[in-house]
């Protein structure tokens, strides 16, 4: 698909400034808060058995434009979250459960169920190849952010502004956000038929040209090898259609909770009209 110019949707800008800032400030293996900080997350990470609730908020010049609540249940293969997304206004609410390759939605009182890929992914350790590689890529964007690290107690801080943040992660970000810009425009597309007022939405929020990272602060709290939350507030710039720059503050705060004593909610479907969606018709009209 072509695209004309650098336009993405500000919460694309905001999932890749976000995963760009989580590994920097999470992977740098020396100094005093990062060892373990590292543990904490790669155990957080691969642990099977775990409840995640985060917050995110996105404010444009001040203004919430859009926020979302989500309550995220893992325990091994089965999966359920409950979400609710508010946008100019208009709210969102839908949750899911997944079990035994099956992907139940509910939104709106209406329920799809997708197939999933019959693909075997390998199972990750600390060992697992894609660990190392993220450990090593995330390495590589950190730069001597390292340095700049604060730990006190369970908490361990950061705060990168402006020339502080590794001209590498802005290259990286940059690309990362167009991508997931044309991922998003997909998936609308795919999902157009059941999703629309989701569509509706996120097109409401700002397209932006020339995003630049301006800010990036995170405060995490370790208990030994388990991360017991994580805060961040991201900030940055970019230009609408009529050139006009724009301000985002991104605030996100995760929770992790129940680690090994989770429970995942299934979504009962009896006597439900439930439409079906077939991922692989999905790929192919992509």
């Amino acid at each position: 698909m072509k695209k004309k110019g650098f336009k993405t949707m500000a919460v694309s800008a905001v999932a890749g400034c976000l995963l760009l800032s989580f590994s920097a400030t999470t992977f740098a293996n020396t100094g005093s808060g990062y060892a373990s900080l590292k543990d904490a997350v790669e155990s957080t990470m691969l642990t099977e058995n775990k409840t995640i609730t985060t917050q995110f908020e996105v404010k444009d010049e001040g203004v919430i434009i859009l926020s979302r609540n989500s309550i995220k249940k893992v325990d091994g293969d089965n999966k359920s979250s409950e979400n609710s997304i508010t946008v100019d206004g208009m709210t969102k609410a839908f949750q899911t459960s997944e079990g035994n390759g099956i992907l139940i939605k509910e939104a709106d009182g209406k329920y799809y169920s997708v197939n999933k890929s019959d693909k075997k992914f390998e199972n990750l350790t600390a060992s697992s190849s894609m660990v190392k590689l993220a450990e090593m890529f995330a390495d590589t964007l950190v730069g001597d952010v390292k340095n700049q690290f604060v730990k006190d107690g369970q908490t361990i801080s950061v705060k990168l502004e402006g020339a502080q943040i590794p001209e590498l992660t802005r290259l990286a970000f940059s690309a990362m956000t167009e991508k997931n810009s044309t991922r998003m425009e997909d998936k609308n597309n795919v999902n157009q038929d059941y999703d629309e007022s989701m569509k509706l939405m996120m097109n409401k929020m700002p397209k932006l040209s020339n995003v630049n990272i301006k800010s990036i602060a995170m405060t995490a709290t370790v208990d030994g090898n388990t991360l017991k939350d994580n805060e961040f507030a991201v900030a940055i710039t970019g230009n609408d259609a009529n050139g006009v720059t724009h301000e985002l503050t991104v605030m996100v705060n995760a929770k992790i909770t129940d680690v090994g004593n989770t429970k995942t909610d299934a979504i009962d479907t009896t006597g439900k009209e439930v439409t079906t969606i077939d991922r692989a018709d999905q790929r192919h009209s992509r």
